[in-house]
């Protein structure tokens, strides 16, 4: 790359060297790093296209790109991704939050317009994206993020802290239920987007998703663990009437539905994502 280069050409270089490694999203990618690195929005670049990249932001670009062109996400390289309208801080310690989760997010906000939610448990907080943006969009909802990792409740802290939820949303170290201590009344909600991809799945997943943890994606078994443990302990915390609420792998609603129907869970219910895939079991006890 020349000594001086404008925003715009330095954007159209980023571009080409992800086309040569034969990335997709080239384009969008070339222009979030710049994004990142002045920490403007795109009609700045667009406005700014002509103008000088400093030396220390070209070094910047130039090393970003060569991480990202790595296959390292972008969301990681950025430390941020925006969920349900917010945006939050990521890292490698955490799963990145995806469109997908958000059918599970929005069903719950759904029911809230008719059932009163005041406690809830998520199990598995990670960056804590699903409990803050139900924080975010349910008025005087309190909740228990339960994390097995205690470096992902550090980027959920983290999280927390950023948007001010500390009053309303704690954290605990604990596998599933183990530490959890019940403070005063049941809970009206436990969630969970638990690590459902399967063992024999592992080996074949997306470069990228190698990236992120994998005590997070998969339980190394039939991808139905957590959601057997889950379905049956939360039975002891959730009153009668409560919801409990999953994320699901397209191929998992017959067997997480018949995990639910074991366990004495009423009103189950299959909720299909955008793309039309079933993405969220909810049940009521």
């Amino acid at each position: 790359m020349s000594n001086q280069i404008s925003i715009g050409n330095l954007i159209k270089q980023g571009e080409n060297i992800f086309i040569n490694y034969k990335k997709q999203d080239a384009i969008i990618d070339a222009r979030l790093l710049m994004m990142h690195l002045f920490d403007e929005d795109y009609t700045w670049i667009l406005m700014n296209r002509d103008k000088i990249v400093p030396e220390h932001i070209k070094q910047s670009y130039i090393y970003l790109v060569a991480k990202r062109t790595q296959g390292i996400p972008l969301q990681y390289i950025t430390n941020s991704q925006e969920f349900m309208g917010l945006n939050f801080y990521v890292d490698e310690r955490v799963l990145i939050p995806r469109q997908d989760t958000e059918t599970l997010v929005e069903q719950i906000i759904e029911i809230s317009k008719t059932k009163s939610l005041k406690n809830a448990v998520e199990i598995g907080i990670g960056s804590g994206c699903i409990s803050i943006a139900l924080a975010h969009y349910i008025n005087n909802l309190k909740i228990v993020g339960i994390d097995i990792c205690k470096k992902a409740l550090e980027v959920a802290n983290k999280n927390i802290n950023i948007y001010n939820y500390q009053d309303r949303i704690s954290i605990i170290n604990s596998d599933v239920f183990n530490e959890f201590t019940l403070e005063d009344e049941l809970l009206d909600l436990v969630i969970s987007n638990p690590p459902y991809i399967t063992k024999d799945e592992t080996p074949f997943l997306m470069k990228e998703l190698h990236c992120e943890p994998k005590i997070a994606l998969t339980d190394d078994n039939d991808g139905l663990t957590f959601y057997e443990i889950i379905s049956k302990d939360a039975h002891n915390y959730l009153r009668e009437g409560g919801i409990i609420a999953f994320e699901i792998a397209f191929n998992q609603a017959k067997n997480v539905s018949k995990l639910l129907y074991e366990n004495n869970y009423n009103d189950i219910q299959v909720i299909k994502d955008l793309s039309g895939k079933d993405r969220v079991v909810i049940a009521t006890k």
